[in-house]
């Protein structure tokens, strides 16, 4: 037996390969001779400067928006959501461009997933030097509470390099930027705006976009992948970037479908599974390529929501929870690795008998 054992992060948890160890270790106990290739991926969010670094060219840069302003990071939890700014990419990129111009090197892959703010990017454009003002003239912080006080921008002052560089997005999310499936009603409650500010701060993202229109000259908010990483997709499109599927694009990268060969069994996961999984998310970007190659699938996650249970398994041939009823996040947490290894062996117990 051939297992192919590709999963993302347990964002906060398992790195990709620490993921892809325990589900090999469970797998092991089970099927002791079997060949089991360890394959961590990555879909544009956590661990996707990791499985990309090795295969990178020398003109390319890479930049991990989850290390920068990444959900998971202390700093990002401790910080109220309204003073979260994207500020620190457009700092990261303001520090590559000086070096990447000068060697020639004007490639950007920007990942997109895993962030924690929800300032459509206006912090990012700041950092690279765009003026944002409020009604009185005044400067306004490149942040989210920045944004809701925000009447009008310059972009003349833009670094002009960046006309130079090209950006590839990699995004987790096909979300566009505003509206009941846009960035804030669809992610900002994970990050901490009430659902009654909800719709406030969707305005506020709006007016953004109305204002960049008429600096810019286009508007890309409708575009999927604009709302991913609270609208910082937006952002980079109006910089000419182009979006794509993280994904499809870290598989192609990595050659992903050479590996299937000879595979009996492809196995993914990630942290959790639910309805948004459905939505560009690397595991069933995983169940697709094995499905197109006539091979099972299987999702082991740390968690799978109940209610996406059902329409998950029209795409996984098996599904299996890491996460035993009963126990706290920490205990989660502190058990990771041993947890997602007794699902691998449960999942391989079930292919020995043939359920």
């Amino acid at each position: 037996m051939k297992f192919l054992i590709a999963p993302d992060a347990f964002k906060g948890t398992l790195t990709s390969k620490q993921a892809s160890e325990a589900i090999a270790k469970g797998i092991h106990t089970v099927f002791s001779d079997a060949e089991l290739l360890i394959y961590p991926l990555a879909d544009g969010g956590e661990g996707s400067a990791s499985v990309l670094a090795t295969i990178l060219g020398d003109d390319q840069f890479l930049i991990e928006s989850a290390t920068l302003i990444g959900l998971h990071l202390p700093n990002m939890i401790a910080t109220p959501v309204e003073d979260r700014g994207s500020a620190a990419i457009g700092d990261a990129i303001g520090d590559a461009i000086i070096q990447a111009v000068e060697d020639g090197e004007r490639n950007f892959i920007i990942a997109l997933g895993g962030s924690a703010t929800n300032d459509a990017g206006m912090g990012m454009l700041m950092g690279l030097g765009m003026d944002a003002c409020d009604g009185d003239g005044n400067p306004v912080k490149p942040t989210l509470a920045g944004l809701l006080e925000l009447d009008r921008i310059d972009i003349s002052k833009l670094d002009r390099r960046l006309s130079e560089c090209r950006f590839t997005i990699l995004s987790d999310v096909g979300s566009p930027l505003c509206g009941k499936s846009g960035a804030t009603a669809t992610y900002g409650p994970q990050k901490g705006i009430q659902l009654s500010e909800v719709d406030h701060v969707d305005t506020a993202v709006s007016n953004f976009s109305n204002l960049c229109s008429e600096q810019f000259g286009f508007n890309p908010s409708k575009h999927d992948g604009s709302g991913a990483a609270g609208g910082l997709g937006y952002a980079l499109l109006l910089l000419g970037g182009e979006a794509v599927s993280g994904a499809a694009y870290i598989m192609e990268a990595t050659g992903f479908r050479q590996q299937l060969t000879g595979a009996d069994w492809v196995v993914t996961g990630e942290g959790c599974s639910d309805l948004q999984t459905l939505n560009g998310k690397l595991p069933v970007v995983v169940a697709d390529e094995a499905i197109k190659a006539g091979i099972p699938i299987a999702l082991l996650s740390g968690a799978i929501e109940a209610k996406a249970r059902e329409t998950l398994l029209e795409r996984f041939d098996i599904a299996i929870s890491a996460t035993p009823d009963g126990l706290s996040h920490d205990e989660v947490k502190h058990q990771a690795a041993a947890l997602l290894s007794d699902a691998a062996a449960i999942f391989a117990e079930r292919v020995k008998r043939g359920d």
